[in-house]
């Protein structure tokens, strides 16, 4: 048997006893929620003339090189900490593809030898994934200036590409749930464009009929933060009100409980900004209080900007119970100016939040709200510290993806849901009847041998209001799912956890629309409205379906007090692909309880009926067994290898799970498992 080893293009020399044994696999039932590359054990590789110039004489200890990451990873330019292209012949077959790496070098009487291992090319993406975070893709061609127009329009894009700006209660932008204040409006970015970055940024190109169907590319991921922010160029002071502040109805000045950035001090009061600067500089201003009237009825309140005493900017705006105001405003300040806000109002107020940013030309930079008319940076949309390799295997492990290396080209990724991986057609099994060798050992398990008795599916905890009350009411998270196997010879339980929070749906009764909320809440719903506080939140990232829901009751956005529009559609992201007539559901399990009232639909189609139930019915059915053998395997049988299609033998019907040491120098026997099939579909 002729075997050849090729490092980028290049063929290493081997020893006539090299002993190169290969693990193919595509899930392990031991771990159901693992999905896994082929890989070898350690490959013991002779220190030639050819391999030590290939390996960049690594072995000298004073070698050093100058790496080039354009050119390929061997010779002057070979870099142990990356990854090597690397193929394997058998008599002139490729058998495997994939990248190569040195795990040790070792010098004995002077003899050279390299101990390398090779992964398939799962191994190459999943390292690059593992070193990048979310945040370090660009979404910069899609920075745009936040406007009215903008956020309605995006309703219309469900095309996987972009953003959409979704109706999410984020609190205090509503006293009645029924019209909204712009603010509560943040871009939400397609899975599919995280997708489709990630995979171009490492290399790498997939090939999936699931991530291009409608109804993955509607799957949004949501802005995180509790508002909507970007970072200012210069210095920026920014203060939050003090809570609760009561203010009488003559003007106040407006006391801010911290205070961060440079380039102002303040009095002992903390409301007055003193310029510390050393010349004439432009400064934006920017500022939003809320709070609610301490009496029934309509009343209105004043904000108003002075500098140096002088009044240079007011905003006004009434409502009947929440109130909120805001401005900006550009101005100049010189040496030792003053700026202080003061608020009017015609009855008693208190504050709930509040926020003021003053940035100027000089100093460090900070986070300011974005209204409407400032540009929205999209790379400052993305949430922050989470790892791109973990963000695809919560995709992975939502929809139950088969994510696997295509044979014939290395940056080929395929991607296909369980449910769809097999098929259904018994003729397309290959026979290994007589591949099986019936005088070596052969075992048997029972599949409930392997498996415990509870398994879990669930999302990530957060600590939001409504997912607080349904933890506590049902002692599970929202939209988690608990599969009971029966069996009862263990009481152990096995769970998964995405890096996504489950977000609860709410409706109110009259109201005809339906929010994700987000927010936390004190106070009673038996109560008066004006007993209960809503508190803006960061929150554990979300994932959701967008739809634009037409034919509501007209509501408005409103900016403060002042209508902006009133349209009668709205943009809709939730855990249902719709919350009127729901068809699908992205929790993995139905809801104990519902925080509104559904109209029509259905709430049967979860994650779990949909992706999971097929898969956990077949590893756990009482009549299911795992076969491992030996098995007689040639090289055309590894190449030929299709791990969609079942396996034969006795005209019992397998699937494939491992195949463990396969050699690569001596093809021989080597162990399968096989999992047997007992239903094709379920």
């Amino acid at each position: 048997m002729k075997t050849e080893i090729f490092l980028e293009n290049e063929q290493l020399d081997i020893s006539v006893d090299l002993s190169a044994l290969l693990t193919i696999s595509i899930d392990d039932v031991r771990d159901f929620s693992s999905r896994q590359t082929s890989f070898s054990k350690t490959i013991v590789l002779p220190g030639t003339a050819k391999n030590n110039r290939i390996f960049g004489h690594i072995y000298d200890i004073g070698q050093a090189n100058v790496y080039d990451e354009t050119k390929p990873n061997f010779g002057y330019n070979f870099n142990a900490s990356k990854s090597a292209a690397c193929i394997i012949f058998q008599d002139n077959i490729q058998t495997f593809r994939g990248v190569l790496r040195i795990l040790q070098i070792n010098i004995v009487n002077g003899r050279i030898e390299y101990e390398v291992s090779v992964f398939g090319d799962l191994f190459l993406l999943n390292a690059q994934l593992s070193s990048k975070l979310l945040q370090d893709l660009d979404l910069s061609e899609y920075d745009h200036t936040l406007s009215l127009a903008g956020i309605i329009n995006s309703w219309d894009n469900t095309s996987g590409s972009g953003y959409f700006y979704p109706l999410i209660d984020h609190g205090n932008y509503s006293a009645d749930k029924h019209s909204w204040d712009y603010r509560t409006f943040r871009p939400a970015i397609y899975v599919k464009e995280y997708l489709d970055k990630m995979f171009g940024n490492a290399g790498f190109r997939y090939r999936s009929v699931f991530f291009n169907s409608t109804r993955f590319a509607k799957l949004v991921i949501p802005y995180n933060r509790k508002t909507l922010t970007r970072t200012a160029a210069g210095s920026t002071e920014l203060s939050n009100i003090s809570t609760p502040s009561r203010l009488s109805s003559s003007p106040n000045d407006i006391s801010w409980a911290t205070i961060t950035g440079s380039g102002f001090t303040f009095n002992t009061n903390r409301n007055i900004f003193t310029f510390a600067g050393s010349a004439t500089t432009n400064v934006d201003i920017i500022v939003g209080v809320n709070g609610t009237w301490s009496s029934g009825g309509t009343h209105s309140g004043q904000l108003r900007l002075y500098k140096n005493g002088s009044l240079v900017a007011s905003q006004s705006g009434t409502s009947t119970s929440f109130f909120s105001v805001g401005s900006s405003v550009s101005t100049s300040v010189n040496p030792g100016d003053t700026l202080n806000y003061q608020f009017y109002a015609d009855t008693s107020f208190t504050f709930s939040s509040g926020q003021v940013a003053v940035a100027t030309s000089v100093g460090s930079t900070a986070q300011i709200p974005i209204l409407i008319g400032d540009p929205v940076p999209m790379n400052e949309m993305i949430p922050k510290n989470i790892r791109q390799i973990d963000f695809l295997v919560s995709i992975v492990k939502l929809f139950n993806l088969y994510v696997y290396e295509d044979k014939f080209d290395s940056r080929l990724i395929c991607i296909t849901p369980y449910v769809d991986f097999f098929g259904t057609d018994n003729s397309e099994s290959v026979d290994w009847t007589y591949k099986l060798n019936r005088d070596a050992n052969i075992q048997l398990k029972p599949m409930s041998e392997l498996n415990a008795k509870l398994y879990k599916f669930q999302y990530k905890s957060d600590s939001d209001y409504y997912n607080d009350l349904y933890n506590k009411r049902y002692g599970q998270s929202y939209g988690s799912y608990i599969f009971n196997s029966q069996y009862e010879f263990a009481d152990q339980t096995k769970s998964f956890e995405l890096i996504f929070a489950p977000t609860p749906l709410v409706g109110y009764n009259g109201e005809d629309k339906v929010y994700s909320t987000i927010l936390k809440q004190t106070g009673t719903k038996q109560a008066e409205a004006s007993s209960i506080e809503e508190e803006q939140i960061d929150s554990v990232v979300r994932i959701l379906q967008a739809k634009k829901i037409t034919d509501v009751a007209s509501w408005a956005i409103k900016d403060g007090a002042t209508t902006l529009t009133s349209p009668t559609d709205y943009g809709y992201a939730g855990h249902l692909d719709d919350p009127d007539a729901p068809t699908n559901d992205l929790n993995f399990g139905a809801l104990e309880e519902l925080f509104f009232v559904l109209a029509s639909g259905t709430l049967s189609n979860t994650q779990f009926n949909l992706y999971w139930s097929s898969y956990m019915a077949e590893i756990t059915d009482k009549d299911g067994k795992l076969l491992t053998a030996s098995f007689y395997l040639t090289p055309a049988d590894i190449y030929n290898l299709d791990l969609s299609k079942y396996i034969n033998i006795d005209g019992v019907l397998f699937r494939l799970n491992k195949i463990s040491d396969y050699n690569l120098s001596t093809p021989g026997e080597c162990q399968v498992e096989l999992l047997k099939v007992n239903y094709t579909l379920y």
